[in-house]
């Protein structure tokens, strides 16, 4: 039987296959992720690609060490790509948004970058001037129990102007304070830039200690600063002193910087601080033929803190003449010419040395006049005693009126810088430079290295 035409087409139908619809157009993209502020490659960041009409479609990239990330077939349309790292939480930022259109199968070159310092710098401090530009020190304030943010804690960083003028090398020691935010944010403008600066953080009772922190050439520092109990605790701090070979130095001292108290030795190149207060502080390590280092470690308030040192070999120089023509030697002989005539209360470096104060508070306790009150500091309150009771005294730290409302000399110096001491209880004793008029006396604090006490 003969097959119809219309059955001779139904059987060519069943054996042909169906057209097979062309591929969608499928691109890939690839791209960088840059740390301007600190001029490296971000490795780690979690790069998402989202459909802009699909907003639930994501896509997913992590950067490898170099900064590079690619994410493949991906079809045509519009997106959005951004970042997240811990880096922009430190900064406080959050990283711009970009819209990509995808149009043909070619590969999409995406670079995505952290703003540079300079930019961070002006937008948290404006502009400043460009022939002195400032630095910025930034971070969060956060309890060293549980690093919880802290807010309206107080910030303190201090450093070193060294000007020369008509009476030849001034140095003067400025400082900058400022409160964090309800997320704990602080920001200190105009500290210097590619210069040491000294900070300590407080709230209450509870602080950090006194670190050294360096404020690099771009003039941004990042740095979190966790507050902890002033006494000691249950801080504890283990490690390893070696030197720049890698080999363990068995006789080492390690101490917990600005209180004498707290100090040990290596064994096999081993040490352990116990009972130190928690929160933010500095290890200092020395040996003989080593130059001495000093390292900031958050100890938190149960686990221990582990901090390894390496110390470089001293380079033995031919030692040099000293003049003694310098500022402190100026600022002593005044120092000894205003005790000489009598007024006031005068502790100088051997006094101080006998007393080994670890609070600025233990400088001043059996000086006529101080009243050493508690309250929220831990330290100790300097106040003067009055007629009418208790008030604040003017504070000038090397000449200069410093602030300090509620007597907690703490917040400005570390006992441990402190080379000589004036006091005036009496208001008519106190010297025109030190005379602020606040009815309440003047302290006159000199900072310097102390010598040996002899």
């Amino acid at each position: 039987m003969l097959a119809t035409p219309a059955v001779l087409a139904a059987q060519v139908r069943s054996a042909t296959p169906a057209p097979t619809p062309p591929p969608a157009l499928r691109a890939r993209i690839v791209g960088t992720v840059y740390d301007s502020a600190a001029t490296q490659w971000l490795g780690g960041a979690t790069v998402q690609l989202v459909d802009a009409a699909n907003p639930s479609n994501v896509r997913t990239a992590i950067t490898a060490a170099n900064g590079r990330f690619t994410i493949d077939s991906v079809a045509v349309g519009t997106y959005l790509i951004g970042f997240f790292h811990q880096r922009l939480d430190q900064l406080a930022i959050e990283a711009p948004l970009f819209r990509v259109n995808i149009t043909t199968p070619d590969t999409l070159e995406v670079p995505l970058t952290i703003p540079s310092a300079e930019t961070i710098i002006t937008k948290r401090c404006g502009p400043g001037d460009p022939e002195q530009p400032m630095g910025l020190y930034m971070g969060f304030v956060r309890t060293a129990a549980t690093s919880q943010p802290v807010p309206a804690a107080r910030v303190r960083a201090q450093y070193t102007e060294v000007t020369v003028g008509a009476r030849g090398v001034e140095r003067r020691y400025p400082s900058r304070f400022g409160s964090s935010t309800d997320e704990g944010l602080f920001t200190l403008c105009g500290v210097p830039r590619n210069a040491p600066v000294t900070a300590r953080a407080y709230a209450g009772a509870d602080s950090t200690g006194f670190i050294e922190l360096r404020v690099p050439r771009s003039g941004l520092l990042v740095r979190d600063l966790f507050i902890g109990s002033t006494s000691k605790g249950t801080g504890a701090v283990r490690g390893a002193v070696k030197s720049a070979s890698g080999k363990e130095i068995a006789s080492a001292r390690v101490v917990l910087w600005g209180a004498s108290g707290n100090g040990t030795n290596t064994t096999n190149g081993k040490y352990a601080l116990d009972g130190l207060p928690t929160g933010t502080q500095m290890v200092e390590a020395r040996a003989i033929g080593y130059q001495p280092m000093r390292i900031v470690v958050d100890v938190p308030g149960a686990d221990t803190a582990i901090a390894d040192i390496t110390l470089e070999a001293l380079v033995a120089t031919v030692d040099t003449m000293r003049v003694r023509g310098d500022r402190v030697s100026v600022q002593m002989a005044e120092f000894e010419k205003r005790r000489r005539a009598g007024f006031g209360s005068f502790i100088d470096e051997n006094q101080l040395n006998t007393r080994s104060p670890i609070f600025m508070a233990d400088i001043f306790r059996t000086v006529p006049g101080i009243s050493i009150a508690s309250g929220q500091s831990a330290q100790g309150r300097v106040l003067m005693r009055g007629n009418a009771g208790t008030c604040a005294p003017a504070v000038f730290l090397n000449g200069m009126n410093v602030p300090v409302p509620d007597g907690n000399l703490d917040a400005i110096v570390n006992s441990q810088e402190v080379m000589a001491v004036e006091v005036y209880s009496r208001t008519s004793s106190v010297p025109p430079q030190f005379d602020s008029r606040n009815g309440c006396g003047s302290i006159v604090v000199w900072t310097g290295a102390r010598k040996p006490r002899r």
